[in-house]
């Protein structure tokens, strides 16, 4: 018998095509306020949690860097996208959430995203009534790369970590998986793990289509 009985879900860029608009978000923001912020620096904060991210930001840009209105004014901006754009699927997500749920697998979220905006995202993506668990980064004391939201998703599936998949797409998202003890399966989205850190992840694949074979051979079928 599988030692594998639930999965674990990041959310942005693993199960909803937010990433790249975040990151066009940020850039214009940071551009209409005078500052260029490079691809590569908005990419090292993929996956971060919000205190986490800002902190990171600040140390690359300086302190001059006007933190609070370039966030605020990406925000506003990011939320217009996305409620005016709708929130796309990955390809093979709703396959795989089917296959999951007509086996009775418990499932959960675990997001850097603050709770109310990772429930505001399932739902404009059609996803809210899939989930019943979902933790978000601001309801743990550490956003990700800390284990804290795979912890608390864990703890309320009610199932040890190494009974748990996680599906990551971030270098970030897969620290902390590996940290909590899950085996975590990657889906790159905008940047894959580095060669320092995918040796941590069970498997990194190119779509959720491959990640769900995975996911039944570790689940037992």
């Amino acid at each position: 018998m599988s030692a594998h009985r639930a999965v674990v879900f990041d959310l942005d860029g693993l199960m909803v095509d937010t990433e790249r608009i975040a990151l066009e978000c940020w850039l214009e923001s940071a551009r209409v306020m005078g500052w260029e912020i490079s691809r590569e620096t908005c990419l090292a904060l993929v996956g971060l949690g919000q205190r986490e991210s800002r902190q990171a930001l600040l140390d690359r840009m300086g302190g001059k860097f006007p933190l609070t209105e370039v966030s605020a004014r990406g925000r506003e901006r990011y939320l217009q996208r996305l409620r005016g754009e709708g929130v796309g699927l990955k390809p093979g997500l709703v396959e795989l959430l089917d296959w999951l749920a007509g086996r009775a697998v418990p499932t959960a979220v675990a997001t850097s995203t603050q709770h109310a905006l990772a429930m505001e995202k399932l739902a404009l993506a059609r996803l809210a009534e899939r989930f019943t668990i979902v933790v978000g980064g601001d309801q743990v004391p550490q956003g990700k790369p800390a284990p804290d939201v795979y912890r608390e998703a864990v703890m309320r599936i009610a199932l040890e970590p190494a009974q748990c998949i996680a599906l990551e797409d971030s270098e970030i998202g897969l620290r902390a998986a590996h940290a909590a003890g899950l085996a975590c399966i990657v889906v790159p989205d905008l940047l894959p793990p580095s060669p320092e850190f995918e040796r941590l992840a069970h498997a990194i694949v190119p779509t959720l289509r491959d990640a769900q074979r995975l996911v039944a051979q570790m689940l037992g079928g």
